[in-house]
Order: structure tokens, then sequence, then C-alpha cells
């Protein structure tokens, strides 16, 4: 099974899109794609999930919700995070360190790797070309699954490496291949970490960023068969508990 691990109903790019999931469903479909693992961000948490549920709506055996957090709600944010999780049985949780507007501190993101580490949901987490955090926080909650996207920069290859090496340090945190500029990196990520480290995304959704290109950036290495399907979707399967 191919499962895209990184695909937006609403966008974080400068133009904040809504992304038509029946246009992601065919983008898939041209790609191969099983299934995709979806979320909206830049939005209030409750009014994001709801954004989210509406879209995977008569789309569930293709599209797998993941519920998003606004960090500084707290409490409301949190709130938001249970309702979409408990009442409309959403698979993981989205943050982004770009949404905060004040610092990225402890206070604002344990509780929340917390909370997902007691549902055993992964986290997918991105942090900004801030390595520091998820190397602190996975030790802090060793239960938690963290998924750093874009190998941690999609543009910054020295960055990479201090990503691969949180990675190697923690059993707990894997990194996703979505929308990486250099895609010798995924190479290198290969050959640092190996496969059982890595899930593929895209970082699409609708018809921005379609998962073909960003499969061949994995293909083109010509991985063993039994790594490729296991970058491929089987890493992020066993996250989500081995079934979807």
């Amino acid at each position: 099974m191919i499962i895209d691990a990184h695909v937006h109903i609403k966008g974080g790019d400068a133009y904040r899109r809504e992304l038509d999931p029946d246009d992601t469903i065919r983008y898939m479909d041209q790609a191969g794609v099983d299934k995709s693992c979806v979320f909206s961000i830049c939005l209030p948490s409750r009014e994001s999930n709801e954004m989210t549920r509406r879209a995977i709506t008569g789309r569930e055996n293709r599209l797998i919700p993941f519920a998003h957090m606004v960090p500084e709600e707290r409490s409301v944010g949190m709130d938001a995070l249970r309702r979409a999780i408990e009442d409309w049985g959403f698979r993981g949780i989205k943050l982004h360190f770009g949404e905060v507007k004040g610092e990225i501190t402890d206070e604002l993101f344990l509780p929340i790797l917390e909370l997902g580490a007691g549902y055993d949901l992964p986290i997918l987490l991105c942090c900004a070309h801030k390595p520091e955090f998820p190397d602190r926080w996975a030790d802090a909650v060793p239960e938690a699954k963290i998924i750093i996207p874009h190998l941690g920069s999609s543009r910054d290859q020295d960055m990479n490496w201090r990503f691969f090496d949180v990675a190697k340090r923690h059993d707990n945190v894997w990194l996703d291949t979505s929308f990486t500029s250099g895609p010798w990196m995924i190479r290198e990520a290969y050959h640092a970490l190996g496969a059982d480290k890595l899930i593929w995304g895209s970082d699409g959704g609708g018809d921005y960023n379609p998962p073909l290109p960003e499969m061949a950036k994995v293909k083109v290495w010509e991985f063993p068969a039994a790594d490729y399907r296991r970058i491929m979707g089987g890493n992020i399967l066993e996250l989500l508990g081995g079934s979807v």
C-alpha cells in the first residue's frame, strides 16, 4: 500500500488556499497512491478540524484525517484535538512552529505531545529549522511518535544533516521526505538512517504539488523493494496502528 503521509486540505503557503479533496484523489490516482493523510492548517484549531472533517466525508476510503492544533490556543485547542480524535476518529496530529506568534516553548508543546502519546497517534511536527526542540522533546515524551517533515528542511542541506542526527538518536523520531528541494538528500537520509526511519509524503493536496514528482524523488534511487515499500507506506501504516 502506498500512503502519502503529508497532504493539505488547507495549505500553509503564502496563499493559504483551500485545496479540493476531489482533485487530491484525482492526482492520487494518477500516481497510484492508495491513501493520504490529510489536514488543514492556518486556521483556529476547531475550524481547521471541521474543514478536514468536511473534506473527508464520503472519501473516508482514501483520506486519513489528522487533527490540527494552534499551540497558543492552549486548553481551547486541546479540546478541539480531543473532539476530533474521540468524536470524529482522526488518526494523527499536525503541529507547525510557523503558527506560533510568540516563543516556541516546552510549556506550549509538551502537553500536546503527551496527549498524542496518550492516544498513540503519530504527530507530524514541522520544526522550522529548530532541531533542538524535537531532540529534547523526544526524550521528554518517549512514547510520542514524532514525524519531522521535509527531512527537517526543504531547502537547507546542512540543516537536513542536523535532523538526521536527531532521528538517529531517538527511536521515536522519523523524517518525512516531502517537498525536499535536494532529492539526493533522500538518498543520504536512507544511507544515514535506513528505510525504517523514512516516511514518504508530498506536502501537496488538490492541484498543489501533486504526488507523482515527489514519488519520483524516492523511486529514482532504486532502493531495495522491501525498503521502498517501507518508505512509501509501510512505516506510516505501522505508526497508524497497522490498519487504515
